[in-house]
């Protein structure tokens, strides 16, 4: 993933570490681990229990429980040949069996040891063959001979018996077979025997525990090659699949299959396994783009944040920050970061204010020291020497001298007076009073330069600041509308406005304007627009607004002159010096 952090050769390798740890790349894997694990390990463990369970329904234990059911059937009929040998061993079977004749009955006693068979709930009746009789005597339901006939039956051999039938079911008679004994045996053709006539159902539920409902039936195949249930009915289902399983011959001709009737069952599960594979992909894939979409906009959100903080640790605190919509966090975050810039521009701003004034001062100290001094000499040499002079000529040149050493001290107390400002004092000022007072100042000096001072007439309102210092400002701002009008005459205008706990004073000349791009740099010392100012005089107004906690604002644009207002305090009854 590409990383918002960029780097060269020259980065510290803590950026490099930075780099790696990226909080989009973090965010990005994280939201992988924690979406992709439980998907993966959920598919996982479902596949597994699923596979595991369809191992359990088709073929798992399948060959073992096909075994059991074998043995249970050997079982149930060697049960029943050992019951039938033990009829065939009473004397009176044996008499009957060998020596009876074509017409005659059987004794009272062998009929009470046939029906005793009849107690066992596994039979219908009992069967005797006669060596004499040419049909078989059966001790049973006439009904249960319907539709048969013995001869047609299959014949198999089981344990030194013979297995006759089945006989089928049919809609108005159970199934049944006989297991036939011979005394003698039955080589080379049995002339005289004796079966017992078993219930078909209960041979065939001896598979009935391999029954799995929904997946599995269990079914008897015996020579007649029909399906016959664990009822002992004829399964008239002709389904069929490759998962049958068929169990060898138990009894020659009979054997066990299997249905599986699963796959209609398991087709669902099949298309919800993989549906779920499908889905676990597809959430991955989503969580993948979403997380890539989520990192790029949040990198588009950073980014902008990086550079900007970049710009200021290189000390450009003019470009502000590219801020741009996005989360809650980020918003907050931006404009910290652009309140942190505007914070430090004003700090350093006033850093070198300050460094600034100090050099000032150090300088205007050596100034005035070097300078004031020998021009106080010069000064009072040439009025001694004006005093004495005769020629008028010469006289007004030492004049003029003079007059520029009172310029030059001007300046020098300027430096002075901006670099070693005098504390204010603070009091009850009335305002309209003290611009009344610097309107008679002015007056003289607006009409030699052609310009019209004009004063707004206003109720007296009072303001709580130094009565000398807003003086000095107002005389100082009036003084500088009027030469901006120097040579091309206009008006000058005062006008003083209260508005919530501030007086405001504002001087309106309609002269040439300042440009834009001097307009913030009026109150920079040394920066003049005149030919012959010093650049001193709004930094020094600016600077004593400040120290009565008023504010110099202006206002133009080029050749539509320019508005200064200086705000100050309101006096409250309650104001006081500090």
């Amino acid at each position: 993933m590409k990383s918002i952090i960029k780097h060269d050769s020259s980065t510290p390798p803590i950026l490099r570490t930075l780099q790696r740890n990226g909080l989009a790349r973090r965010y990005l894997f994280s939201a992988l681990l924690i979406a992709l694990i439980p998907l993966g390990l959920m598919a996982i463990v479902y596949d597994t229990q699923y596979v595991r369970a369809i191992e359990k329904v088709t073929e798992s234990g399948t060959n073992a429980k096909l075994s059991g059911a074998v043995n249970l059937l050997k079982t149930f009929l060697q049960e029943r040949a050992y019951e039938l040998k033990g009829l065939a061993d009473s004397p009176e079977v044996l008499e009957w069996l060998s020596s009876a004749e074509p017409d005659d009955e059987p004794s009272s006693m062998l009929l009470a040891q046939l029906r005793q068979q009849l107690d066992s709930p596994y039979i219908y009746g009992v069967v005797t063959k006669p060596t004499l009789f040419d049909e078989p005597q059966w001790h049973m339901t006439q009904g249960l001979l319907k539709d048969v006939s013995w001869r047609d039956l299959p014949v198999t051999s089981f344990a030194g018996s013979e297995l006759l039938g089945p006989a089928l079911p049919i809609s108005d008679r159970p199934g049944w077979i006989v297991l036939r004994l011979n005394p003698a045996g039955f080589n080379p053709l049995p002339k005289a025997w004796i079966g017992l006539v078993i219930r078909l159902a209960s041979f065939t539920e001896q598979i009935d525990d391999l029954t799995l409902p929904g997946f599995k039936v269990p079914v008897i195949i015996p020579p007649q090659k029909v399906l016959l249930n664990s009822l002992g009915n004829l399964e008239v289902s002709s389904y069929t699949s490759e998962k049958d399983i068929d169990s060898s011959e138990f009894i020659p001709g009979w054997h066990i299959r299997l249905l599986w009737l699963g796959d209609p069952l398991l087709g669902p599960l099949e298309f919800a396994r993989y549906g779920l594979i499908f889905l676990a992909v597809g959430v991955a894939l989503g969580v993948i783009v979403l997380s890539r979409h989520i990192s790029t906009r949040l990198e588009r959100q950073i980014t902008p944040l990086i550079q900007g903080a970049e710009r200021v640790a290189s000390g450009d605190f003019d470009t502000p920050l590219d801020i741009k919509d996005g989360t809650a966090e980020i918003g907050y975050l931006s404009f910290a970061l652009e309140r942190m810039r505007l914070r430090l521009k004003r700090l350093v701003k006033r850093m070198v204010e300050v460094e600034r004034r100090a050099i000032l001062g150090q300088f205007s100290a050596g100034v005035a020291h070097e300078i004031r001094n020998p021009l106080a000499t010069i000064k009072t040499t040439i009025q001694a020497l004006s005093r004495k002079e005769t020629d008028p000529k010469r006289q007004k040149l030492m004049e003029a001298v003079d007059n520029e050493i009172d310029r030059v001290n001007d300046v020098v107390q300027l430096l002075l007076d901006y670099a070693r400002p005098r504390e204010s004092k603070a009091g009850k000022v009335d305002v309209l009073n003290v611009v009344k007072a610097v309107k008679i100042l002015a007056d003289s000096v607006a009409y030699r330069n052609g310009v019209q001072l004009i004063l707004i007439d206003h109720s007296t309102v009072f303001s709580f600041a130094d009565s000398f210092q807003v003086r000095q400002i107002v005389m100082n701002l009036v003084m500088n509308a009027i030469q901006a009008l120097d040579g091309i005459g206009g008006k000058v205008v005062v006008r003083i406005r209260q508005q919530g706990l501030s007086v405001y004073i504002s001087i309106i000349d309609n002269g040439p304007g300042v440009s834009a791009d001097h307009l913030s740099h009026l109150t920079e010392p040394f920066f003049t627009t005149k030919t012959n100012g010093t650049g001193l005089g709004l930094a020094i107004c600016k600077q004593l607004a400040q120290a009565n906690q008023g504010a110099l604002r202006f206002q133009s644009a080029s050749g539509e002159g320019l508005t200064v207002t200086l705000q100050l305090p309101l006096y409250l009854n309650n104001s006081s010096p500090e």
